[in-house]
């Protein structure tokens, strides 16, 4: 069977430092899930926990004080909406999120791939696709490390943007298959969730076969995936749906290849 696109793991609302559009609100969020027929969301704002030490100053939206202050999050009978966070991984590698907090999190999503955050995430600018495609590895590696409720967990948007601004399927391109095989067989075997969001519809054939070989090789190690729009725009989250479907047709998803949250 076809894998459906009903859920939605990864959005932000306005409580993410990050989104600046009024609109994103979670009432309105759910309005939208409702408009393209969703039946699960799960609201990941930015989270870097107060109670987890970090020689990097993160903003003060991102603590667990101030991304909780949404709950109890609008609910319907027709969608079921989670409570996450999108918690970042400084540059000694530490997780941003306490086991307190984890407790309290329906879903937890961690970017491996936020390189552009120098003295953040990374300790100096990446210069590179090869220094960028070194640490693509690396701070995957530290992850697959670490000990965390992997049924509730997503490694977030591991071919965006962000893993180097305009040269991305250059650094992708540099990513060994072996060393992918090697990295997603762990994946599969901790059970954690990949997560699909990358913009495939006006790729070209060349771009998109780039793009996709990481997941191409993801799904042959067994890993589970989710849908993810990253949306920080209402505009945005209307339109993730065609995107959705493009993804899964690209990769022939099955509905054994998704991700169920706690499973």
């Amino acid at each position: 069977m076809r894998y459906i696109a009903d859920h939605d793991f990864h959005f932000h609302s306005t409580i993410s430092p990050c989104c600046h559009d009024e609109n994103q609100t979670p009432e309105n969020i759910l309005k939208c899930a409702k408009e393209n027929g969703l039946k699960k969301i799960c609201l990941t704002n930015h989270l870097w926990d107060e109670n987890v030490k970090s020689p990097v100053e993160w903003h003060p939206k991102q603590r667990f004080s101030s991304i909780s202050s949404v709950l109890p999050l609008p609910q319907d009978d027709e969608v079921e909406f989670l409570f996450g966070a999108e918690a970042d991984m400084d540059y000694e590698y530490t997780v941003g999120v306490s086991e307190e907090s984890l407790a309290k999190l329906d879903f937890i999503v961690i970017p491996t791939t936020h390189l552009h955050l120098a003295g953040h995430t990374v300790r100096e600018k990446i210069q590179t696709p090869e220094e960028a495609a070194k640490y693509w590895v690396i701070r995957l590696e530290e992850l697959l490390k670490k000990d965390l409720p992997w049924h509730k967990t997503g490694i977030a948007h591991l071919t965006c943007n962000h893993i180097m601004k305009g040269r991305a399927p250059e650094v992708i391109k540099l990513l060994d298959d072996k060393v992918l095989y090697n990295l997603f067989e762990k994946c599969s075997e901790k059970g954690v969730g990949i997560e699909l969001n990358m913009k495939t519809l006006n790729l070209s054939q060349e771009e998109k076969a780039i793009v996709l070989r990481p997941y191409f090789i993801a799904k042959d190690c067994g890993c589970k995936f989710y849908l993810g729009s990253d949306s920080h725009k209402i505009e945005a989250l209307k339109n993730s749906k065609e995107n959705f479907e493009d993804i899964i047709t690209s990769l022939d998803l099955k509905e054994s290849d998704k991700f169920l949250i706690g499973k």
